[in-house]
């Protein structure tokens, strides 16, 4: 049970630092509580799709990673399976049910969803790996599954109010966890290098979308009001 505290515990911080982003028109609670659910069903079928998929292309941790099966893992087994369901889930969940009222409430609702599927994903590492990893996950997965949610949310917002297309708010974020993971799977002090600065550049992209979100949707709320 401690383990499990530890686990949801940063999850939960940074949940409900998200919602109060939304100063102007906080989304109803139970909407948000309904896209972290949905986020973190997508658990199960995603660790079973990339199974699958390293089973097939015969890449397998165990084995040893190389340079060439930590790039086609980290980008066309992690980072695009588990983006795209999690797209999926916030395009099913709110944008098609027309919840996404302004910016804001796209990150707000994408982020959930990647947090909810972080969730899941951080009490399965922690319950079995410990203290360490629990420390670990909660300054680099944990923060970086919501930031590519911001950015989900944020190109999804861009579909809505500058009808562009939503392709971007499934390839961005799938891109942007590729990289994190070849920098996370990777040895060497390089690589961890190259992840502490890597998050620092997530972070500082992902607070600009916030702002853009935040004064797109005081605009928006104005013209609506």
């Amino acid at each position: 049970m401690f383990y499990v505290i530890l686990a949801v515990l940063p999850v939960c911080l940074l949940l409900i630092w998200l919602y109060t982003r939304d100063r102007l028109h906080p989304e109803p609670k139970r909407r948000v509580w309904s896209l972290f659910l949905r986020g973190a069903g997508v658990v199960l079928p995603a660790g079973l799709l990339e199974r699958v998929l390293m089973e097939s292309h015969g890449i397998g941790v165990a084995k040893g990673l190389m340079l060439p099966s930590v790039f086609v893992t980290a980008f066309f087994v992690a980072g695009m399976v588990e983006e795209f369901l999690k797209a999926a889930v916030v395009d099913r969940g709110a944008l098609q049910r027309g919840y996404i009222r302004t910016p804001m409430d796209s990150i707000i609702y994408s982020g959930a969803t990647a947090l909810g599927f972080a969730c899941v994903e951080n009490i399965l590492y922690v319950t079995h790996d410990g203290i360490s990893t629990a420390v670990l996950r909660a300054v680099t997965a944990v923060p970086a599954h919501l930031m590519f949610g911001i950015w989900m949310g944020y190109y999804f917002a861009e579909s809505v109010f500058r009808a562009r297309s939503k392709a971007w708010a499934y390839i961005v974020p799938a891109l942007a966890h590729g990289l994190y993971d070849t920098f996370a799977l990777s040895n060497g002090w390089w690589s961890d290098a190259l992840l502490f600065v890597y998050l620092l550049i997530l972070l500082e992209q992902s607070l600009r979308r916030i702002d853009r979100a935040e004064r797109l949707s005081g605009e928006v709320n104005q013209r609506v009001s």
